[in-house]
């Protein structure tokens, strides 16, 4: 596993294309890396380089209702997309990839993680549909899971999430 690079656009866009079997997520994913919006990007590959999955986490604009956020920000991102070529999943790869990064973002001072997704997959590494349940944005609902790196910084969990641009362009 390591961080993606500028030289893997091409394969990273296949690899992503394939994974989700259309584009969309291979162009938001491009663009968020044209706009700056990417926190952490990390890749698995096989022994001959080729890769076989991907994990992308950006900033994610986290205001907590009743709270002045200027001055003490949380320092939110979100996680999208995890990508896995079809012929390597159930190889624990994804789990890897997502594990991995968490604990980057830990190191790295991030307070708490959103992921728009399948409930029963991510709860499995503590992200709860019920701790972002309360949290406005376009995604709000029951796919909608947020984990915290950070005890209770999302308080009450009431709030409004806005992600970067390219998340309405995609």
């Amino acid at each position: 596993m390591r961080r993606t690079e500028p030289a893997d656009a091409d394969a990273l866009a296949q690899l992503i294309t394939t994974a989700f079997g259309r584009p969309d997520e291979a162009d938001l994913v491009r663009k968020l890396t044209a706009a700056g919006d990417v926190s952490l990007s990390l890749v698995a590959e096989d022994g001959a380089g080729r890769l076989l999955g991907q994990i992308l986490f950006g900033p994610l604009d986290i205001r907590l209702d009743g709270r002045d956020d200027r001055d003490d920000p949380i320092r939110g991102r979100f996680l999208a997309p995890v990508s896995v070529l079809p012929d390597h999943r159930r190889l624990g790869i994804a789990a890897m990839l997502i594990r991995f990064g968490l604990s980057r973002l830990r190191a790295g001072g991030a307070e708490a993680v959103f992921v728009l997704g399948d409930p029963a997959f991510y709860s499995r590494f503590g992200f709860s549909a019920d701790r972002a349940a309360l949290f406005r944005c376009p995604w709000s609902g029951p796919h909608l899971m947020a984990l915290e790196l950070t005890p209770e910084i999302l308080g009450d969990g009431r709030g409004t999430l806005t992600y970067p641009p390219a998340f309405g362009a995609a």
